[in-house]
């Protein structure tokens, strides 16, 4: 039964793939109830069919194991994997870089098959246009490939002198494949330790940092395109880890001069991710004016259809609400959930940006009432959720703020329960001080009685403590929406208006 959905799953897959492809007009041009095939494709094309009970049911009047049902789906995949050897990468939205790699894999595709038919004057000539190709976009792989294709044909001609030049090229390149190799393992095996466990890894922080130490070894040696993204990006995700922000802040910004002084490939480096990264690493180095100079300044780059302008736009608006640029943040929000392509996000993301929201009507009174506007599933959401990790914290405050606002005295015993139990069991470590800090006023607030000048006079030690908590780094720690300094001045603001 699992091979049969996975099955399914690999067809449906191509089908989407191929969806806007031309070249499958051509492979189903009787697309009616006399050709099968032809159906099957325009069916799960539009979601007719979404599993193989009812395809086979449609079909043949028969079950999923019933062999010529196989033999359809199996005649379709074959059509749709030698389709893919004929799609237009260009009319997708793929990097030019990604490309022009796919088309060095299908010249050197080609090179092969004609090396085997002693077409070697043909293949010689595709390995050309693959070296010059490769050796602007620093894709080694497919020099090694070429040059190899190369000495083989030059072996059968007898042509010592082009052997030998070929030969020393090769072994150049495959002096610098040895160190590339060597990084991108180190960083993969890094980004395999994130998966793990929180506390597994903070222990793996100090091999990280030897890690460090090798790749940038390993970039220095080669001045290679693939060592200095590995090295790039495994610095990123360490002081990420560390909450050294301001570190990555200066790795984007260096890295930009790298660029312009042309000790990293232009057509390679992902210039939008190092704007998305210099805009994130500002909001959490808290370097609040400036990161939004840049987020507005860079906000160009990414096409609003893309979900990569979704993620920016979240670093945006939250650079926005940290500068309590209301405006702003409503004009982002106005711009993100009026964005046709909203509705076809990933639940957790619009999920996100439901929470955005109602952090934004609870900080400004000039909006609609808050009361009135808050998302119900907030409400009702548990103390703790795996699936919101993250976030926790974050509508755990914006619950208990919803019931101050409405005086509800009887929900708010019951939360501080909640949160006490919330402490102790989730904000055990570090890391979690200023998450824990802030909750611990929030029960402050309960226990005084919502009087305001105590809760502001016996808050002041915990408030201190807030401040001077070091922000933790991003791996470990809960999402702050809205810096907690500001979230407990509109906390004091509360229980003067509303409890005196």
């Amino acid at each position: 039964m699992v091979e049969i959905v996975l099955f399914m799953e690999e067809i449906k897959a191509l089908v989407r793939i191929t969806a806007d492809d031309n070249n499958v007009n051509l492979l189903f041009p009787q697309a009616n109830k006399n050709n099968k095939e032809g159906m099957l494709y325009q069916n799960l094309l539009t979601d007719v069919y979404s599993d193989d009970a009812i395809a086979s049911k449609d079909l043949y009047n028969s079950h999923p194991n019933d062999v010529k049902y196989k033999m359809l789906k199996h005649r379709l995949k074959k059509k749709l994997y030698n389709n893919l050897f004929f799609f237009d990468y260009s009319k997708q939205k793929l990097k030019k870089a990604h490309q022009k790699e796919q088309e060095c894999i299908h010249l050197l595709h080609h090179a092969h098959l004609l090396l085997r038919l002693y077409e070697r004057d043909i293949a010689l000539n595709l390995t050309s246009k693959v070296k010059s190709i490769a050796k602007d976009y620093e894709y080694i792989n497919y020099l090694i490939d070429a040059l190899e294709l190369e000495m083989t044909n030059f072996s059968d001609k007898g042509d010592l002198t082009k052997y030998n030049s070929a030969r020393e090229e090769l072994e150049y390149y495959l002096y610098i494949k040895k160190y590339e190799r060597e990084a991108i393992t180190l960083f993969q095996l890094l980004r395999i330790q994130l998966k793990k466990s929180v506390k597994s890894r903070r222990g793996n922080l100090l091999t990280f940092e030897e890690d460090l130490v090798r790749l940038k070894l390993l970039w220095q040696k080669t001045k290679s395109y693939e060592t200095f993204n590995a090295y790039y990006k495994a610095n990123i995700i360490y002081h990420e880890m560390t909450g050294d922000f301001s570190s990555i802040v200066d790795l984007t910004v260096h890295s930009e001069e790298l660029l312009q002084a042309g000790q990293v490939n232009k057509i390679r480096f992902d210039a939008d991710f190092n704007k998305y990264i210099l805009v994130y690493a500002h909001l959490r180095a808290k370097k609040l004016e400036r990161g939004l100079k840049y987020a507005a300044e860079f906000l160009y780059a990414f096409e609003e259809d893309n979900p990569n302008w979704f993620a920016y736009m979240e670093n945006y608006f939250l650079l926005a609400l940290y500068t309590r640029n209301y405006l702003l943040v409503e004009t982002l929000l106005h711009k993100v959930f009026n964005n046709p392509s909203f509705k076809k996000q990933q639940g957790a993301a619009k999920e996100r940006w439901t929470l955005y929201q109602a952090y934004f009507l609870l900080l400004n009174s000039t909006v609609a009432n808050f009361n009135n506007s808050i998302n119900p599933f907030l409400l009702s959401l548990p103390e703790y959720s795996k699936d919101k990790q993250g976030f926790n914290v974050a509508i755990l405050i914006l619950q208990f703020i919803h019931y101050l606002q409405k005086k509800d005295t009887e929900a708010l015993l019951y939360r501080i329960e909640s949160l006490k139990k919330y402490i102790l069991t989730h904000l055990k470590e570090t890391f979690s001080l200023r998450s824990k800090t802030f909750l611990k006023l929030l029960i402050l607030t309960v226990t005084e009685d919502y009087d305001a000048k105590s809760s502001r006079t016996k808050g002041q030690k915990l408030y201190q403590k807030l401040v001077e908590a070091p922000t933790p780094g991003d791996a470990f720690a809960e999402i702050e929406i809205v810096p907690y300094e500001h979230l407990w001045d509109h906390i004091l603001f509360i229980l003067e208006n509303k409890y005196q």
